[in-house]
């Protein structure tokens, strides 16, 4: 979610408007040879060479992973300073209650009913596999930020440690995870920033998560996660989503993180929102635990 400077990963080598129409006019004069008029190409500019390799190299990234990361490649991401779930999902009236809670309508809660949440392994901050399909019988807290904390992360950070504190003896009974959205900085340890920054390094029910960029993109294309990438390593952006996974494994509803975005790309939230925002998620998961 955080955006860089702007220009194009390939400024230095395009060509300009005045180059190629020299480049077409040369290539189609009429030039004389042995007393008979015939065409002779050009000869192709360096700079165009570089261009149409990079052009073949970027084609080439066929698939699922090219078609996400690389359709914005060179492009200042857009970030905004609220964003959605792009999960299709129809919302449900809350299984338990009539009308939402002043909490879950802070939050933005919207229930989804009870269908199966998609499964999907991943390796922890420790380096062990952790399984959403292994987590049967607790309440699952899904999130999203990136592994350095340069998005939304201090603040979504700083709301699930104190969620978590606000649950009590009922935090046995739920797990929460936060998967990488960093394609570029894939590497996690019990140091990373993600952690470090938001004060999560001793809050045993969070687990920060990562892997491959194959089994990443697999998980953000399950929850609707799109990942903008740009021309530089600070140049990631993504929408926000929460999801509340019930102890059957069951997603039963998601929500919408919010933060403020200064002209810096800095992300920040007031203390008391912060505060309110994370009794929000601590009330939602803990209306889960059976």
């Amino acid at each position: 979610m955080t955006s860089g400077s702007t220009g194009s990963p390939h400024e230095s080598n395009e060509l300009s408007d005045e180059q190629r129409t020299e480049i077409f006019a040369a290539a189609n004069a009429p030039r004389v040879h042995r007393g008979k008029l015939r065409k002779e190409r050009a000869p192709i500019p360096r700079k165009f060479v570089i261009w149409a390799v990079v052009a073949i190299l970027f084609l080439g990234l066929s698939g699922q992973i090219a078609g996400h990361f690389f359709q914005s490649y060179g492009k200042t991401p857009k970030v905004s300073t609220t964003t959605s779930p792009t999960l299709t999902v129809t919302p449900t009236p809350n299984p338990t209650a009539t009308t939402l809670t002043a909490l879950e309508s802070y939050i933005g809660v919207k229930f989804i009913g009870s269908a199966e949440a998609r499964t999907f392994t991943l390796k922890t901050q420790s380096g062990k596999k952790w399984s959403l399909g292994a987590q049967k019988g607790k309440v699952v807290v899904l999130t999203f930020y990136n592994s350095i904390c340069n998005d939304v992360c201090p603040v979504l950070g700083a709301e699930l440690r104190q969620a978590a504190q606000q649950l009590g003896p009922r935090n046995a009974n739920v797990e929460f995870a936060v998967v990488n959205t960093d394609p570029k900085q894939r590497s996690i340890s019990a140091t990373s920033r993600a952690l470090s920054v938001p004060g999560l390094s001793t809050t045993p029910s969070v687990v920060l998560l990562s892997g491959s960029v194959t089994t990443l993109d697999t998980v953000w294309r399950a929850y609707g996660i799109r990942i903008v990438v740009g021309a530089k390593s600070s140049q990631v952006s993504h929408n926000n989503a929460i999801y509340f996974i019930g102890p059957k494994g069951d997603l039963v509803a998601y929500a919408h993180p919010f933060v403020h975005e200064s002209k810096s790309g800095v992300y920040s939230l007031s203390a008391s929102m912060i505060h309110r925002y994370a009794q929000g998620i601590a009330a939602t998961a803990s209306s889960l635990v059976k």
